[in-house]
Formats: C-alpha cells, sequence, structure tokens
C-alpha cells in the first residue's frame, strides 16, 4: 500500500524564554498513513495535533526527526498543489470577496485564470456561497469564513488534504455537507488528515484515529479496534413487551448477561442531516 504520509521521529521543541522552560509539542513521533485514508487526529489542548498539521504542510519546521508528504519533504515546491492544508482561525487578506479571495488562492499554486475561475464558482456553489457576492472575506461570520476555507484547499484537487478542525464554527448543516465533501474526496483516492475536537463527527468519516498526549503518540487503530468491547448487540424490531421479556429470559437461559432493554434511537446529528434533505417540512417525531 502507497504510503501518503510518514513521520519518523519527528519532535518539535519551542525554546522558552528567561526561566522558563522549552515546549515540547511533539516528541520522537513515528507515523505512516497509507494514501487514500481519512485519519483523525485527536487529543487535548496543547497535544501536539496543530503542530504536527503544521510540520506537514511545511510551515514549522522539525527540531529533529524528518516527515515526508507523497514522498518529498513538506517544503517541496510540487506540495503546494499536491497537498493543501487549511489552518483554524480567520482567513487571511480579509479586504477580498470570496471569488477574489479563491483567484489568488489559484493563482498561488499555478492554476490559470480561467480553470482556477470554473473551480471556484463550482465550489462556491457547492458550499452555498455564492450569494456573498463583493462582500469583504473580512465581514463573513465564522461559518462562512469555515466554508471558504474548506473551499481554498479544495480548489487545486489535491492528493493530500490536511485540516485543523474543519467543522469548528459550522451549524449542524454546514458540518454535513462538509463530511459528505470529505467522504467523496477519500472515495476519490484523497488522504485526509484531520485534528478535531468534534468526536462525532470523527466517529462519522475516520477510518482510523491517532490520539496524541503531551506530544507523544499514545494511541492508534481503527474505531472498533479502540473501542470495541465483549459486548454483542441485537437489534430486534416489531416485538411487545413480552416478547422482549421472553427474549431476554432465553439468552439468560443460554448464559449470557442482558444488560438492558432499552429503545433504540438515532443521533442529533442524523436528525439534521435528515432535515436538510426534507426541503424544510417541519419533523414530528
Amino acid at each position: 500500500m502507497v504510503t501518503a504520509i510518514s513521520a519518523q521521529r519527528l519532535a518539535v521543541t519551542f525554546p522558552g524564554r528567561g526561566r522558563k522552560r522549552g515546549l515540547e509539542a511533539l516528541a520522537e513521533l513515528d507515523l505512516e498513513i497509507p494514501a487514500g485514508r481519512v485519519v483523525g487526529v485527536l487529543g487535548p489542548n496543547g497535544s501536539g495535533k496543530t503542530t504536527l498539521l503544521r510540520v506537514l504542510a511545511g510551515l514549522q519546521p522539525p527540531t529533529s526527526g524528518t516527515a515526508t508528504v507523497l514522498g518529498l519533504p513538506p517544503t517541496a515546491r510540487p506540495l503546494r498543489r499536491r497537498a493543501a492544508y487549511q489552518p483554524e482561525g480567520p482567513l487571511p487578506i480579509g479586504v477580498l470577496s470570496a471569488p477574489e479571495f479563491l483567484a489568488w488562492v489559484g493563482a498561488s499554486i499555478g492554476l490559470d485564470n480561467r480553470d482556477s475561475d470554473e473551480r471556484a464558482a463550482r465550489w462556491l456553489e457547492r458550499l452555498d456561497l455564492r450569494h456573498a457576492g463583493k462582500r469583504w472575506v473580512r465581514t463573513f461570520s465564522t461559518g462562512m469564513q469555515k466554508r471558504l476555507a474548506l473551499a481554498a484547499v479544495l480548489i487545486g484537487d489535491p492528493e493530500v488534504l490536511l485540516l485543523d478542525e474543519p467543522t469548528s464554527g459550522l451549524d449542524p448543516f454546514g458540518s454535513a455537507e462538509v463530511i459528505q465533501i470529505l467522504r467523496e474526496r477519500a472515495a476519490a483516492g484523497t488522504t485526509v488528515l484531520m485534528a478535531s475536537h468534534h468526536l462525532s463527527e470523527v466517529e462519522e468519516i475516520c477510518d482510523e484515529v491517532v490520539v496524541l498526549h503531551g506530544g507523544r503518540l499514545c494511541a492508534r487503530g481503527s474505531l472498533d479496534e479502540l473501542l470495541g468491547t465483549d459486548a454483542c448487540s441485537l437489534v430486534v424490531k416489531g416485538l411487545d413487551a413480552a416478547a422482549m421479556h421472553a427474549l431476554a429470559d432465553l439468552a439468560k437461559s443460554r448464559g449470557g448477561e442482558v444488560l438492558g432493554v432499552e429503545r433504540r434511537r438515532s443521533h442529533l446529528f442524523a436528525l439534521f442531516r435528515r432535515l436538510a434533505g426534507s426541503a424544510g417540512e417541519p419533523h414530528r417525531g
């Protein structure tokens, strides 16, 4: 399997000032991510998630160790178009409109004007930003800025996406659209490495997760591998209470332990997704 992202003994230490000790943001991290995978980077604030993404984006030199993206050093010129980084926070050059901002991004990665404009129009439509017109980016809401930031990293059709909190500040409809786009990109072969605090969304889309703590890799694997237990679920529909109790008694007679009988329900994110597809019609339970 082709490796898209690799790190060997990667370390980043920020020097201290005065009597303050230096901060070890990453500590001899080893990581291999195959092409076409969607991997979530989890961890508390200060665990090294953003530092890892910045190193892979070529914006933060490591103190020691090495990293490669698509077999190249993160600062390699060809990666300007083949890999794209979406940082957290406001967009630069806030006095441009959304089309002007995407034109600037397109020019910076070497797209010709016509191709850049066509791609920009497509993503502005997909991400519901056409209505912004000539408004300056700095007047956008947080959610609008986040959607425009995603359009900016997608405009070059990159092979690797490095995303820092891509759904932060979005409403559930916006989050659902971002997740759908990332699913489509992954299906087309794009590798996605995303840091997120939104655990339900990580469960929705990620093939596996990497958990950092104190700059160190403390866990990695699929959600089944990391969260699986020896308990199994039997999902049943259409039985009345008496039949459910009989089924529970049968399980006990076969040596099983009934941990509980409760009505299964979906989650709020799924509710918003259904509402988004119902053309705004009122939903009743």
